[in-house]
């Protein structure tokens, strides 16, 4: 059973949260509640408490404040924010600290609160039962009645999806990125649990670049989700680029996939790219293949095919001169290239996208 304790200055608010979960249905029971994060720690100290909700804005201490010193005096300890104003720093702070999820006060009436809990739940479990699945999928392990069979399907594509943003191929690969902005805006999820999930994907980057960028949004759907984060990526990029700094490995692969993007129609070897980023080849290509997910051949590769696709599209010269465009001097050899990427030959790419135009 996990026992949660309630911390929010708002007795209402805090009495309704209790009343209105179906705890015992998740194997959770509420063991205490707290007006602040004094009280709380006052109850911790004679209380064994193995799931906190905590509001973030509360007097004497807050929520925020509450976080950094449980982090230190109960490490087990794990956390779900309640945030009135959604403040988007003070959330993505919180999920640096390890906070499992978030709940919007303003939207919590109209959440499934059976879908909140469960998904807790399963992190829950996944933390005690140490999984080594480093994103364990938000699905029950328990065989789905015939009735759920589509809200389960549903279930199973989301959390496809929350495992493809978090392993951060995206950042590196642009059809990857476009595919996955595509699906996201198709998937049938609610907007705070696309918020969240960019949250805590966006928290991972932050730590791994290192790089100061803006991070306040004002999306207010999946949709204006998607074009803050496809600006979000666009600034990473822009920083990366301007930055002389070659000593984190990710940006320095970020900078090495610029290259690649800017050089893609020449000869090019993985060597030349190792020694732009400053670091030896074999290094480069363990890097490389373990950040981008794609070998420096395979990438080139992809990068030179989504070229020729542009190139097809908006132009009309022959096949022979986008092959050499994109650096390849056979046409066949291209032609065979593009087929395999694709399942088209170029001729019928370009025929299927003018189609369009009748």
């Amino acid at each position: 059973m996990i026992r949660v304790l309630v911390v929010d200055d708002d007795k209402l608010a805090r009495k309704g949260l209790i009343s209105i979960m179906p705890w015992s249905s998740h194997d959770m029971v509420v063991v205490g509640e707290a007006a602040n994060g004094a009280k709380a720690l006052e109850f911790m100290e004679r209380h064994e408490v193995d799931l906190m909700f905590v509001d973030l804005s509360m007097p004497v201490m807050s929520g925020m404040e509450l976080l950094q010193v449980t982090k230190q005096r109960f490490p087990g300890l794990r956390s779900v924010i309640l945030s009135f104003h959604e403040e988007f720093e003070n959330v993505q702070t919180a999920y640096r600290m390890g906070a499992l999820d978030y709940l919007s006060k303003v939207r919590l009436e109209s959440e499934d609160d059976e879908q909140i809990l469960k998904r807790i739940q399963q992190q829950m479990t996944g933390d005690l039962s140490r999984q080594t699945v480093a994103n364990p999928p938000a699905l029950s392990i328990a065989a789905p009645a015939p009735e759920s069979n589509t809200h389960t399907k549903e279930e199973e594509v989301w959390s496809g999806l929350e495992q493809e943003w978090r392993a951060l191929y995206w950042l590196y690969n642009e059809s990857v990125f476009q595919r996955l902005c595509k699906q996201t805006i198709e998937a049938k999820v609610s907007f705070r649990r696309v918020e969240g999930l960019f949250m805590r994907v966006l928290s991972q980057l932050e730590t791994i670049t290192a790089l100061d960028i803006e991070l306040r949004s004002d999306a207010n759907d999946v949709r204006s989700a998607v074009e803050w984060l496809r600006d979000y990526r666009k600034r990473v990029y822009a920083q990366v680029r301007a930055s002389s700094d070659f000593t984190n490995t990710t940006t320095s692969i970020l900078k090495a996939v610029w290259f690649i993007r800017e050089q893609a129609s020449n000869t090019l070897h993985a060597e030349e790219v190792a020694d732009h980023v400053h670091m030896s080849r074999s290094y480069f290509s363990q890097c490389f293949k373990k950040l981008t997910g794609s070998t420096f051949n395979d990438y080139l590769r992809q990068e030179r095919m989504r070229a020729a696709e542009r190139l097809l599209c908006e132009t009309n010269q022959s096949i022979a001169w986008v092959a050499h465009a994109v650096g390849y001097n056979d046409s066949k050899y291209f032609s065979q290239l593009f087929y395999e990427q694709t399942r088209l030959l170029p001729s019928e790419f370009r025929a299927q996208f003018h189609k369009g135009d009748d």
